[in-house]
């Protein structure tokens, strides 16, 4: 699956060739040597060289590899401006707008196309937000088994709001439509596919040879629903599954994050958009769990927090796979690893309304083989850990990947009017 596609942002530079007084002697502002104003006279050339400047800087300043700047659009009399409708698109997510001179009538009416206009300075966080608003925009999550998930139960659940609210879109898909594509699967394409794996193994204890294949044939049927809907996200309300049949998603939820492909647990509405959004500002693999923020709560010791379940992707791991059973039941595959240590984190947590977030910044102290839930990560925290019971919006989930991006996440919430708390 070719996940770069998405969230391409596309800037497409006007560049208002129009000085802003007419007639020579229409301001003192600019005389010449002999006390006479004198008003420019600029040719296409030069406005096509200032145009070109103009993006050169930006470009310069803005190195990020999802950014395409597009051809520039010359304003150079009024009549130009009646055409730039015909010129933009539903692709393009900003206006980068350059001018000779003072143009309050122009850059009004720029304005009410509806994009961000960048002019002058602008920041790698606010083209990482707009990236967010794209990427969201061209997005959808594949939601699997009954609905209301018990264990997430406050969904939204109304597919259509959320595809309203941020462009995501959603296909509910039964759990006998995923079984039907599932045992459909050879056992040697399974069988060529689990070689693949096991050099990502360190070491196997409780899972059999079966156990293994079915792990197997669930990544091969979720990542052919992606292909056939187009989906990059999947949520799955695990507990059904393991009501049906002794097959869970966690090792395939491992894989398919790693090919760009954002994975939620429990049918959890909130953790998908907050694995998406995150993602798409940062770029990089998201791992989601339960979210311990006071002694006691999944494992969390005095002044931590935890995240435990049992997904990590092996690019946010500093070892191999130790292929376990889940949750020491005796059936199905999960995986442990050790998370890397010492690296800063972000945690974003979206309530149900989807009009708030809560951001958390630290530092990833160690992590270790819960049984139950077969990974947990210990982290500190930037600012008061105690503030975080007040501040929660969402479910007991909360996503989380590498690096301090709580700025750009701001930027975020400004672009997608999104309240962000953050401690």
């Amino acid at each position: 699956m070719d996940e770069n596609s998405r969230g391409i942002v596309k800037i497409k530079p006007v560049y208002i060739g129009l000085y802003h007084y007419r007639e020579r002697y229409g301001s003192v502002c600019s005389p010449d040597a002999k006390g006479t104003p004198q008003i420019p006279k600029i040719g296409s050339q030069e406005i096509m060289e200032e145009a070109k400047k103009l993006i050169k800087e930006f470009k310069e300043k803005i190195r990020l590899d999802f950014v395409e700047v597009k051809e520039p659009f010359i304003i150079s009399n009024q009549r130009d401006l009646r055409r730039l409708p015909e010129i933009l698109t539903y692709d393009d997510d900003a206006l980068l707008v350059g001018s000779l001179g003072v143009n309050p009538l122009e850059i009004y009416t720029l304005s009410l196309y509806g994009l961000p206009i960048i002019r002058g300075e602008t920041t790698e966080d606010f083209i990482r937000a707009l990236r967010a608003k794209k990427f969201l925009r061209q997005s959808k999550f594949l939601y699997i088994g009954e609905i209301p998930s018990f264990s997430a139960p406050n969904g939204p659940w109304d597919f259509y709001a959320i595809e309203r609210r941020f462009g995501v879109r959603v296909r509910h898909i039964e759990t006998n439509e995923f079984y039907r594509y599932y045992d459909r699967i050879p056992d040697d394409t399974m069988k060529k596919e689990l070689e693949k794996w096991r050099g990502d193994f360190e070491r196997i204890l409780e899972p059999s040879e079966e156990d293994l294949m079915n792990a197997v044939r669930v990544y091969l049927t979720l990542r052919y629903l992606c292909e056939r809907e187009d989906a990059n996200g999947v949520t799955i309300n695990c507990g059904r599954f393991t009501e049906e049949r002794p097959v869970v998603p966690c090792l395939a939820f491992d894989r398919l994050i790693d090919e760009g492909v954002m994975c939620a647990c429990e049918g959890d509405i909130t953790a998908m958009l907050s694995s998406l959004m995150l993602h798409a500002v940062t770029c990089q693999p998201v791992l989601m769990g339960n979210f311990g923020y006071e002694p006691g709560r999944f494992e969390a010791e005095e002044g931590e927090v935890t995240i435990e379940h049992d997904i990590i992707p092996l690019s946010m791991a500093s070892t191999k796979y130790t292929i376990r059973d889940y949750h020491g039941r005796g059936f199905g595959v999960t995986g442990y690893a050790d998370i890397k240590a010492g690296e800063p984190m972000t945690l974003l947590n979206m309530d149900s309304s989807l009009n708030k977030i809560l951001v958390v910044e630290g530092w990833v102290k160690r992590s270790e083989d819960g049984i139950h839930c077969r990974i947990i990560i210990h982290m500190d925290v930037k600012g008061d850990v105690e503030r975080l019971p007040d501040l929660i919006v969402g479910s007991q989930h909360i996503s989380m990947t590498y690096g301090h991006w709580l700025n750009a996440l701001k930027e975020t919430g400004k672009l997608l009017n999104l309240e962000v708390l953050h401690l």
